[in-house]
């Protein structure tokens, strides 16, 4: 009976050795693809702030370069957008 109870014994040790490697890989894979998720986040945030830079840049210098041919009609619309602003701000505060 004692060889019994030992043999049932080292059966449930291996099984539990067996299931906790098992979980201890999923855990691993798990793990890892995290990471790579967090990677390739990382990457397109990284692509998307670049091509934001590069269109804020582009704006910008067709912003100056219009000015610069239209300088009256860039006034004008400045002074336009500040009237339409106040007025729309007016009845807030």
């Amino acid at each position: 009976m004692t060889n019994t109870a030992d043999a049932q014994k080292q059966t449930k040790r291996r099984t539990k050795t067996a299931a906790d490697s098992d979980s201890g890989s999923l855990a691993g894979r798990v793990k890892e693809q995290a990471a790579q998720t967090v990677q390739q986040a990382q990457e397109q945030f990284d692509a998307g702030l670049q091509y934001s830079s590069g269109e804020l840049q582009r704006l910008a210098t067709e912003g100056r370069s219009f000015v610069k041919k239209n300088p009256g009609l860039a006034i004008a619309g400045a002074l336009g957008a500040g009237v339409l602003l106040g007025l729309a701000m007016r009845n807030r505060y």
